[in-house]
C-alpha cells in the first residue's frame, strides 16, 4: 500500500473567464491500492481518473465535451464485481469540480482535516486512508462538471449556452450512463449523491436517467447533502415568511454552540428540536400576521427569539421579527468584534469593515487544493502540466435556473417571469412514486448557514413520498459535514446503511 503522501503547497486553477481552448489530451490514469476498513477487512481497489464523452443531445451524438470522472472500484481477487451498487457523487457550484467529495472520506481517501478548529492549516496538508469509506458496500464515481477537473467542452461550443439546470442534469445523466455502459455496470443499482447545488442536479438527473432512450437507467435512490432543492421557498428574501422560520433551528444550534441565548438545551440536537417547535408554530404565525400582530404578542415573540437565537429582543423588534442568516452571522458575536462562518458557524474570526470574512472557507479550501494535487499528481500520476480547473469563473450570471414555464409546453429559458417553474423537488417526488424501491436520504450539518436544517424540514414536508422511503440525518458540523472527522465517519456509516437498504 502506498505510504502517506507528503509534498509542497500548490493551488488549483480558478479560471475567471473560461474558454474551451485546445482539447485536453486523453487522460486515463489508475492505481491499485488497499486499506483496512473499520470492520477489520482489507479492501483492495482501483482508483482511476478518465474522461468520458458526453453527447450534444438525444439526436446529435457528437460530443459536447468530455467529463472528468474519478472512480473507486473494489477488487475481488483482482477483479471488479459488476453487479455491486454504484454511488455517483458531485459537488455543486453550479459548476465546480467535486474535489470536496473526492477527499471527504466517503471514498477511500480523506484530506486530513484537523479536529482542532484552530490548528495550523499545514497539519491537514496530507491524504489519509478512510476506514469508514462506503467502498466496503458499493463502488463510487466522483463526477466533475464539464469545464472543471480535467474535462473540457469542444472548441465549437458556446459554453454559456450550456449553463442551465436542465442541460446540466442531462450532461450528468448521459455521463453516468456512458460510464456504467463502458464498465459493464448496467445491472448495478445506481445511487446519486449531490451536495449544495448538486441537490438541484441530483433530482433532475435521476428523472432524466429514466428518459434517455436506449441507455435508460432506473436510479435506486438519491442523497441530498446541504439542500438547495427548495431554495426558491427558503431563501432569505425580503418579506418571506417561510425563510426566517426555517432559519431558526440553525440559529438555535449556533447560539447554543457559542453560549449565546438562554435556551435550556443539553446539546445541539435538543436546541434544534426546541427551535423547530417554536419556529413552525408560534413564530411562523407571528410572521404571517406581520403588522397585524398585537404589540404585546410582538414583544413576547421577540423575547422568545432572544432566548432561542441569542440576539437581543430589541434587534428582533427593530427588524420586524425577521433577521437574515447573513446578518445573524455578523450580529451574534459582534460584542467580541467577530463574525461566524458561512459554511460552518462554529468557526469565528475578527470582522472586517473592508472585506467579507468567512472563517470557515479559509480553513477548508487551501487544504482541498493541496490534497487534490496529492491525489491526482502524486498518487495517480497525472501529468502536472495538465491544468485541473476547480471552477470556470462567472457561472451565476449566465445560469438558467428554470425548468419550464407554467406548463410543459413552455420550454425552459424561453421567457423570464414570476411564473417560471423551479419545482426541482417534483423530480424527486416523481421518482419516489414511479420507481419501485426508490429512496431518499437528506443530510445536513447543524451549523451550516447556507443550506439549513429547516430548509430540509420544509423540503421533506412538501414531498408526497411512500411511507419509509425518506431518511433525514443531521450531524454536528457545517456545510461540508465530512470535514469534521466524527461527523464524517457517522455520515459514511449512514450512507453505507442507506445503500444496503437498511
Amino acid at each position: 500500500m502506498p505510504s502517506e503522501i507528503q509534498g509542497n503547497e500548490v493551488t488549483m486553477s480558478d479560471n475567471s473567464a473560461y474558454q474551451p481552448g485546445p482539447a485536453m489530451p486523453d487522460i486515463d490514469r489508475a492505481a491499485r491500492l488497499d486499506y483496512v476498513s473499520d470492520r477489520g477487512e482489507r479492501i483492495d481497489y482501483e482508483a482511476r481518473v478518465r474522461l468520458v464523452a458526453v453527447p450534444r443531445s438525444d439526436e446529435d451524438r457528437r460530443p459536447v465535451g468530455r467529463m472528468s470522472i474519478t472512480s473507486f472500484t473494489r477488487l475481488f481477487d483482482g477483479k471488479p464485481d459488476r453487479d455491486r451498487p454504484v454511488l455517483a457523487m458531485f459537488n455543486g457550484g453550479p459548476i465546480v469540480a467535486s474535489t470536496a467529495l473526492l477527499l471527504s472520506g466517503i471514498g477511500p481517501k480523506r484530506a486530513a482535516f484537523s479536529d482542532d478548529l484552530d490548528a495550523p492549516l499545514r497539519d491537514s496538508y496530507r491524504l489519509e486512508d478512510s476506514p469508514h469509506a462506503v467502498l466496503a458496500d458499493c463502488d463510487l464515481i466522483v463526477m466533475d462538471a464539464i469545464g472543471c477537473g480535467y474535462g473540457r467542452y469542444e472548441a465549437d461550443i458556446d459554453v454559456k449556452s450550456k449553463y442551465g439546470a436542465r442541460e446540466d442534469a442531462r450532461q450528468f445523466a448521459e455521463a453516468a450512463a456512458a460510464w456504467m455502459s463502458e464498465e459493464g455496470r448496467e445491472a448495478s443499482p445506481l445511487y446519486i449523491l449531490g451536495e449544495s447545488y448538486g441537490t438541484v442536479r441530483a433530482p433532475l438527473m435521476a428523472k432524466t436517467l429514466l428518459e434517455l432512450g436506449d441507455t435508460t437507467i432506473a436510479p435506486a435512490g438519491v442523497v441530498l447533502m446541504g439542500t438547495t432543492t427548495n431554495i426558491q421557498e427558503v431563501h432569505d428574501r425580503l418579506r418571506s415568511v417561510l425563510a426566517p422560520a426555517s432559519s431558526l433551528p440553525l440559529m438555535a444550534a449556533v447560539a447554543w454552540y457559542h453560549h449565546r441565548g438562554s435556551l435550556d438545551a443539553t446539546d445541539w440536537r435538543e436546541a434544534i428540536d426546541k427551535a423547530r417547535d417554536y419556529a413552525y408554530g408560534p413564530y411562523l404565525h407571528a410572521l404571517v400576521e406581520g403588522s397585524r400582530l398585537p404589540a404585546d404578542e410582538r414583544a413576547k415573540t421577540a423575547a422568545e427569539l432572544e432566548r432561542i437565537a441569542g440576539l437581543k429582543a430589541a434587534d428582533w423588534l427593530k427588524n420586524r421579527l425577521n433577521i437574515s442568516k447573513d446578518r445573524f452571522r455578523s450580529m451574534l458575536l459582534a460584542d467580541e468584534g467577530k463574525v461566524v462562518g458561512v459554511y460552518d458557524a462554529r468557526y469565528a474570526a475578527p470582522a472586517s469593515p473592508n472585506y467579507p470574512v468567512d472563517p470557515s472557507s479559509s480553513r477548508v479550501e487551501p487544504v482541498l487544493a493541496v490534497c487534490a494535487h496529492r491525489f491526482y499528481n502524486d498518487l495517480l500520476g497525472v501529468d502536472r502540466s495538465l491544468t485541473r480547473v476547480e471552477a470556470p469563473g462567472d457561472v451565476w450570471s449566465a445560469w438558467d435556473w428554470s425548468i419550464g414555464g407554467p406548463s410543459d409546453s413552455v420550454p425552459a429559458g424561453e421567457h423570464k417571469s414570476p411564473f417560471d417553474e423551479f419545482d426541482y423537488a417534483g423530480a424527486l417526488e416523481y421518482c419516489l412514486q414511479q420507481v419501485p424501491g426508490f429512496r431518499l436520504m437528506v443530510v445536513n450539518g447543524a451549523y451550516d448557514t447556507i443550506t439549513t436544517v429547516g430548509a430540509s424540514d420544509a423540503l421533506i414536508a412538501s414531498i408526497d413520498a411512500p411511507e419509509g422511503t425518506v431518511t433525514q440525518r443531521i450531524y454536528p458540523a457545517g456545510h461540508m459535514t465530512y470535514t469534521d472527522r466524527e461527523s464524517g465517519e457517522a455520515l459514511a456509516r449512514d450512507l453505507a446503511a442507506f445503500v444496503r437498504g437498511e
